[in-house]
């Protein structure tokens, strides 16, 4: 199979995956639930060889017994036409001493030529056209270990002049404190980084996590992704859970010349086929990277989505926490509204990892505060880290932050090494008071080493210097509003409303930044329709199957009842409101009416909704609100998103007080007579009131 690095480089792909073992489900050495099936979904992509990041099976302390597990592995895995290449993981190496031999007994197929003394066929490399692959032992019998990494800057240094060299092992990098691999300042990587690698795969936590560590400092290139991908098999269950982290799948890695593309296979679908691509990137091209906006939230959709254009923006939507929610904003239609008890945005996703930006970086948006904290930590307006795991470790590092101190000072920090903090402060306070908008910006110049921090288009103060860039982050998720999940409510979270957030890879030029502190127009609404079941009772409302127009779906029983003065004050306006019970079981219940408008084709539209949770104790509801146009086949939150526009918001806790889900939409056409369904799913009772339908008096302007 291997070729020498004399032939021809030609297109090719190869496959990646770690941790087989299994997940205490099927009694044996590998999983039998993912294997053989994955086998025949690498086949279908025609992969030139196939990588195993270490920990095939679940190993014993008796040689034989794992012996016995690697040969049921070799028959699980046989269906795959490719090559098969190994590293040992840590289970594999319980067997002792006399594991070395039987490893290379057992693969007697793995390279040993070029092996260092006492690792043959565990660390080895091979050449295919004008790429080099390594395989580098990160485990021993006696525990975890740094790698020979004198037999390691051999194998490197001789591969001076090849388009490509991968690497791959067992113990992850990233880990720089959970493991023995030195993180992003160790020989290790530092080797990696300084022949020009392409790519380091490993396994040994059980997750999809790519991370670009960074690590060369200043004025260095990125360096390469290191791609975790233990989701060969091995038990998910570990806290915390990460649910689109920890899911089987495998990495398909083309090479196309010098450009390698990496994408993660899973079965999203849920057919038992791991045929569907969760994640797609780009490890490495001949190109220059694009550079430009990643991810940017104007919250004009009634939501918290990602409205950033391709081909750096994902749609990392964020979800409400607490009692974030939208309202009227400060540049274009609407806002994020926070009240400095622990309500934020999160956003994260199975490709979170491209916020994970820890060289050039902008970050920009408008701002009110309604009081601000005293502490050092207090008033953040965003940050990009988590703390879920390792509170000082490199995969949990913050990539960027920025908040407003008491004394009006800006505050942009980052971790490298350890979590070793970065903290920049303004040399002057932003000209700012309560209750007013203003535009926060600050530029970090990866090569100079500078930050730039701007209050209104204008510099604030002189620039300050730094010598260490962030490094790791891959773990963390964007938080807007308030620090990571650990520290909440130990910190004042921000007070007031964010608008118009902005992320950008690059450092944008003073003219840029004083071209986006400009506010959109904040257009009026004309209400055209509403609803406060003053008139009319809830019969009126049309339903399916249930009980004064709503229905239950799954489990309990969902009830629809007419709330009045009486009936401790439910209604938010006028006499009567709505009220939902879908009951113990967390059950559905849903109510939707046809609307007797007619929009105008390319206008814009707003639906809102108020609701309050009235009594219980879970707090755990979801509202929802879902648009069709007449005809279309309707769904619940569960199985249908709406044809026109959908908003929803779900989360433990729902404040008893009132508040309002905004969905806003263009018209694409004249139709009329557009469906609206209003949902409630949870187990505590949901009052709804004033259903407004409301037409944007003019579109506002895009900058």
């Amino acid at each position: 199979m291997a070729q020498s690095a004399g032939e021809s480089s030609a297109r090719f792909s190869f496959v990646v995956v770690g941790d087989t073992q299994d997940d205490g489900t099927t009694g044996g050495g590998i999983n039998d639930n993912l294997w053989p099936t994955m086998a025949y979904d690498m086949n279908a992509l025609n992969p030139a060889f196939a990588l195993f990041c270490g920990d095939l099976v679940s190993g014993s302390s008796s040689i034989n017994t794992t012996v016995t597990q690697w040969e049921e592995w070799k028959v699980a895995t046989s269906p795959l036409t490719a090559t098969r290449y190994m590293v040992p993981g840590n289970h594999d190496m319980y067997g002792g001493a006399q594991t070395y031999s039987r490893w290379t007994q057992t693969f007697p197929w793995l390279p040993t030529g070029n092996s260092p003394s006492g690792e043959k066929g565990m660390s080895y490399w091979f050449d295919v056209g004008s790429t080099r692959i390594i395989s580098v032992t990160t485990d021993l019998h006696t525990g975890g270990t740094a790698p020979d990494q004198k037999w390691l800057d051999g194998a490197l240094a001789s591969a001076a002049g090849m388009d490509h060299v991968f690497v791959f092992s067992h113990r992850p990098i990233q880990f720089s404190s959970a493991e023995s691999t030195g993180g992003s300042g160790g020989k290790f990587w530092q080797s990696l980084l300084s022949n020009d690698v392409s790519g380091y795969f490993s396994g040994h936590w059980h997750r999809y996590q790519p991370d670009r560590i960074g690590g060369g400092g200043l004025a260095s290139p990125p360096g390469p992704y290191e791609v975790l991908v233990g989701t060969g098999g091995g038990w998910q269950g570990f806290e915390p859970i990460r649910p689109y982290q920890q899911v089987p799948g495998f990495l398909l890695v083309d090479v196309d010349g010098m450009r390698v593309t990496a994408s993660f296979y899973g079965d999203s679908d849920g057919d038992g086929q791991y045929d569907d691509v969760l994640d797609s990137f780009v490890m490495r091209d001949s190109v220059p990277e694009p550079m430009g906006l990643v991810a940017a939230y104007d919250f004009e959709s009634g939501s918290a989505n990602d409205v950033a254009p391709l081909p750096l923006g994902h749609g990392l939507d964020g979800a409400w926490r607490r009692q974030a929610e939208v309202a009227p904003g400060l540049s274009g239609l609407f806002g994020l509204e926070l009240d400095g008890d622990m309500d934020h945005v999160e956003a994260g996703a199975i490709d979170d990892h491209v916020l994970s930006i820890n060289g050039d970086l902008t970050l920009g948006l408008f701002a009110r505060y309604d009081s601000l904290g005293t502490g050092s930590w207090d008033n953040p307006f965003l940050c990009y880290a988590t703390s879920d795991y390792y509170s000082e470790d490199e995969e949990t590092n913050y990539s960027y932050w920025l908040s407003l101190q008491s004394d009006r000072y800006l505050l942009a920090y980052w971790e490298y090494g350890d979590g070793v903090n970065v903290m920049v402060t303004s040399t002057l306070p932003a000209p700012v008071a309560e209750a007013e908008s203003h535009h926060y910006a600050v530029t970090r110049d990866a090569v100079l080493g500078r930050v730039r921090f701007y209050v209104d288009g204008t510099q604030l103060g002189d620039p300050v210097f730094f010598d260490q860039l962030p490094t790791g982050g891959g773990r963390g998720m964007l938080y807007l509003g308030s620090d990571t999940p650990e520290y909440q409510g130990t910190a004042a979270e921000f007070d007031g409303m964010l608008d118009d957030v902005r992320i950008y890879n690059r450092v944008l030029t003073p003219a840029e930044i004083d071209a986006i502190a400009v506010p959109r127009p904040q257009p009026g609404l004309l209400r055209i329709w509403s609803e406060g079941w003053e008139s009319v009772t809830t019969s009126d409302w049309a339903y399916v199957n249930g009980v004064d127009g709503w229905t239950s779906e799954t489990s309990g029983t969902a009830i629809g009842a007419w709330a009045g003065d009486g009936n401790w004050l439910a209604n938010r306006s006028g006499s009567y409101a709505l009220q939902a019970a879908p009951s113990a079981g967390e059950a559905y219940g849903y109510t939707w009416k046809t609307l007797p408008v007619r929009y105008q084709a390319g206008r814009r539209y707003v639906f809102s909704v108020h609701y309050r949770r009235r009594g219980g104790t879970t707090g755990k509801n979801t509202v929802g609100v879902y648009l069709y146009k007449e005809g279309d086949s309707m769904g619940l939150a569960s199985s249908g998103n709406g044809s026109l526009a959908r908003s929803l918001r779900g989360e433990p806790g729902m404040p008893e007080e009132w508040h309002a889900l905004h969905c806003a939409f263009t018209a694409t056409d004249a139709e009329h007579g557009k469906a609206i369904i209003v949902q409630i799913h949870g187990d505590d009772t949901v009052v709804l009131d004033d259903l407004r339908l409301s037409l944007v008096e003019r579109p506002a302007t895009a900058r």
